[in-house]
């Protein structure tokens, strides 16, 4: 057995709990009911450099000792649709995409109960209630002609879950917050549009060739089917509860 390993982690681990908890008692005031530092608002770094097609934002009110509210909001961002959704909702894999653009909306509203009553700062553990919107639009010329096809696509959800994390001083008034693990379950639904500017496109054919593209799709394809709306083909996916797994880190203000 390497013991030498084992007691250096147990020794960190108590070192970063007692220096948490001993940053965390110098902001209590006598009423434990009013937490010194109340309000927070923070900036989560990863969302900046990551092609999320979102900026996460995240503000927090301490209204009691051990008790606060937490809300996280993606602010969306237009970048580039990754390229497993390109080739899922892809027709043909031909021509030259013009367009492609991705963003996405998100919302997590969480109740924390902090574990050592030294809010906004300590382990927490948080039920929280999340909400996404999800939007792709993509565009591609045909063959290097005037005329081009162009999907686009919006998917929501809306879900319940739960939530552990720390947060710990960095400065007076500076804390990092990192939501562990959050696990929870969504139920989903969208809708996909493709259409055409060829007046010559038969509509009928452009249907089937749509719904031979949404059969591919991972899962739920054999349940998607595509209908003709005027000179545009909808396709609207059937709603289902999915797991969902978040982690986020944030560099708050305290005041």
């Amino acid at each position: 057995m390497k013991v030498q390993p084992i007691l250096l982690t147990l020794a960190l681990c108590a070192f970063s709990f007692s220096t948490i908890s001993a940053q965390n008692n110098r902001y209590r005031r006598g009423n434990d009911d009013e937490p010194e530092q109340k309000w927070s608002v923070g900036l989560a770094p990863f969302s900046l450099i990551l092609p999320s097609g979102k900026v996460n934002v995240r503000g927090e009110w301490a209204y009691a000792s051990n008790k606060s509210l937490s809300l996280l909001v993606g602010i969306p961002r237009p970048t580039k649709m990754p390229n497993l959704l390109e080739n899922t909702f892809d027709l043909t894999g031909e021509g030259k995409t013009v367009k492609n653009r991705y963003t996405s909306f998100g919302a997590v509203l969480e109740n924390r109960f902090y574990l050592g009553g030294n809010a906004p700062r300590g382990f927490y553990l948080a039920p929280y209630a999340r909400y996404n919107h999800f939007s792709l639009a993509r565009t591609t010329e045909i063959n290097e002609s005037q005329y081009s096809t162009t999907f686009k696509g919006g998917v929501d959800g809306i879900g319940l879950g739960g939530a552990m994390g720390v947060q710990f001083r960095l400065g007076d008034h500076i804390t990092m917050d990192a939501t562990i693990v959050g696990l929870d379950f969504k139920w989903m639904r969208g809708t996909l549009t493709y259409s055409t500017n060829d007046p010559n496109n038969d509509v009928a054919a452009f249907r089937d060739e749509v719904q031979a593209a949404v059969e591919d799709i991972p899962f739920i394809g054999s349940k998607l089917s595509a209908a003709i709306d005027g000179d545009r083909i909808k396709v609207h996916t059937p709603g289902a509860a999915l797991p969902g797994y978040r982690f986020n880190l944030s560099v708050n203000y305290v005041f």
